[in-house]
């Protein structure tokens, strides 16, 4: 990197796994997040209140995410991978729980946990899994094709599990004993409940629903409803269904009419977006990148939105929004940062209050990936990226900066000075730096305000990240500066092409080698300046040779 597009950055970054910390602050509304959009009724909210700034905790890159969604239950969290693997991480140290993870069969779905009935349900492949609570399997049961299942996965109600595959809607006990089983088109949705029904998006083009004891089909009365084929899973909540397809629907539960359909400005064709409801607001993450939110009984838009554009328009913008009290929470797109944003009805309703940068070599980012919040977290994970929890529970965490040589440039050395800034708070105790932004193998030392640091073998741009720690173990987001590592730090003059201070028969040789190429600003060899070299260069630094003949 040029030092004229150098740049400083004090932004999130992603944090190691084994990290020694206990958390003895959590939120004093703790509440779990059980099931891909927490309750059965597809809400996608939570009843926590999170404070801002979050502060990155711990980072797993152990599952294999693609499109997987996280679930909490019991300060567990428990998160599928690609490759089949069930892990299962304490929410507050990151620590992998003994007996996890457990092998399963690949898939992009989510768990759901039913902790009163010690069961945690997993489908894929052809099958239904449930694992007790201490990774050991409890039964499984063969259910037939389970499609793609992105993020999506079975839901709890009153101890059954309810789901999706073969083209049927299935129900079990805890047991394992299959209670009905009703043929419905489709197999990537989430089934939705509320009340004595449940209600189901055929993937092709309806809304179905079903008697939840029995499963007789509800047909007549406005059912099955015909709406727009998609594999978003509806949200049943306040005798209303959401519906997100290339428009946001509102349906009566009771009679299937259509309530209200805004038509949103470019935010349409969410693919696998849910709507979130919280407080009276229907929210969703449009195609656009923006957030929307609509009144839950009107479908007016409310003040404060649509929010600024989060995410580069069409670029893979299917992430659910999550609810927390005053705030919402976007993976957006493939920007690779967490949004909170305020929530309706607050004083900044709409606005960015903050944004976190995640890490991955996957370009798609977020992708249909969705936060979940639970304990005073926020987990966030993305393509390709690992599970991150971001801790919003309480607590001042340490804030600081990080410059290389006082902010210089360049440095022709292998050791340079780090100035690390804890902005005057006495109670910052350690501190750990390294060239990887996991901090593999990169111990907390007591904290210097300046530190000396030696970079890797080889010449470029060095990249160094620094952590803080105070007295109550709560952790500072991460920051970061770039310095270029070069031979010689010395600006070249006109002529002097090998900087070594003599313009001789060796800078004119490398011009004549470089005739017909375009010249960049400041290019010794363009002598002339007229953006070209050629041999009208030569002949201009040849009376400017520091010796006879140009003599080396």
């Amino acid at each position: 990197m040029s030092s004229s597009n150098r740049t400083k950055h004090h932004l999130t970054f992603p944090v190691t796994l084994l990290l020694t910390l206990f958390l003895t602050v959590t939120s004093a509304q703790a509440a779990d997040w059980p099931s891909f959009r927490n309750s059965a009724s597809n809400a996608g909210a939570s009843t926590e209140t999170i404070n801002i700034p979050l502060v990155e905790q711990w980072h797993s890159t152990a599952p294999d995410v693609e499109e997987n969604g996280v679930v909490v239950a019991n300060k567990i969290a428990y998160m599928l991978s690609e490759e089949g693997k069930l892990y299962a991480f304490n929410v507050t140290t990151g620590f992998e729980v003994p007996g996890f993870p457990v092998n399963t069969t690949a898939t992009y779905s989510t768990p759901a946990v039913d902790i009163a009935n010690n069961r945690i349900y997993v489908l894929a492949g052809s099958t239904l899994w449930a694992f007790n609570l201490d990774g050991t399997s409890a039964w499984t049961q063969s259910v037939g094709g389970t499609g793609s299942n992105y993020s999506q996965g079975p839901v709890i109600d009153s101890g059954f599990v309810y789901f999706k595959a073969g083209g049927n809607l299935l129900k079990y006990d805890a047991a394992g004993a299959l209670q009905w089983i009703k043929s419905t088109s489709g197999n990537n949705t989430q089934p939705a409940i509320m009340g004595d029904f449940v209600y189901v998006n055929s993937e092709s083009g309806q809304i179905r629903k079903y008697d939840k004891a029995t499963g007789v089909e509800v047909i007549g009365g406005g059912f099955p409803i015909t709406t727009t084929a998609q594999q978003a899973s509806l949200t049943a909540i306040n005798g209303k269904l959401f519906f997100k397809s290339d428009q946001l629907y509102a349906y009566s539960a009771a009679d299937g009419s259509l309530l209200w359909s805004p038509q949103l400005i470019d935010g349409n064709a969410t693919y696998y977006g849910s709507p979130a409801v919280a407080g009276g607001a229907v929210y969703v993450f449009g195609w656009d990148g923006r957030l929307y939110a609509f009144n839950e009984n009107t479908g007016a838009t409310l003040a404060g939105f649509p929010s600024v554009v989060l995410s580069t328009s069409g670029d893979r913008n299917w992430s659910s929004p999550a609810v927390a009290g005053d705030k919402v929470f976007v993976g957006a797109g493939t920007s690779q940062k967490l949004k909170v944003l305020g929530a309706a009805g607050t004083a900044q309703a709409g606005q960015v209050l903050a944004e976190y940068l995640t890490f991955s070599n996957d370009p798609q980012g977020f992708d249909l990936c969705s936060p979940a919040v639970s304990d005073g977290y926020v987990f966030a994970m993305l393509d390709g990226g690992g599970l991150y929890a971001f801790f919003g529970g309480g607590g001042t965490a340490p804030t600081g900066a990080l410059t290389i040589n006082g902010g210089t440039n360049c440095t022709n050395s292998t050791v340079v000075t780090l100035t690390l800034s804890n902005n005057n708070n006495a109670n910052v105790t350690d501190m750990r730096i390294s060239e990887d932004p996991f901090f593999a193998g990169a111990p907390w030392i007591p904290y210097q305000q300046t530190s000396s640091f030696t970079f890797s073998a080889g010449f470029g741009t060095k990249t160094v990240y620094a952590q803080l720690k105070d007295n109550q173990g709560l952790l500072s987001n991460v920051f970061t500066d770039q310095i270029d590592y070069k031979s010689s730090c010395a600006t070249p003059r006109i002529c002097d092409v090998d900087i070594d201070s003599d313009i001789d028969k060796l800078d004119l040789s490398d011009i004549s080698k470089a005739r017909g190429q375009i010249a960049l600003p400041g290019d010794p060899r363009d002598a002339n300046l007229d953006g070209k070299i050629d041999p009208r260069d030569v002949k201009v630094c040849i009376p400017l040779c520091t010796r006879p003949q140009c003599a080396i």
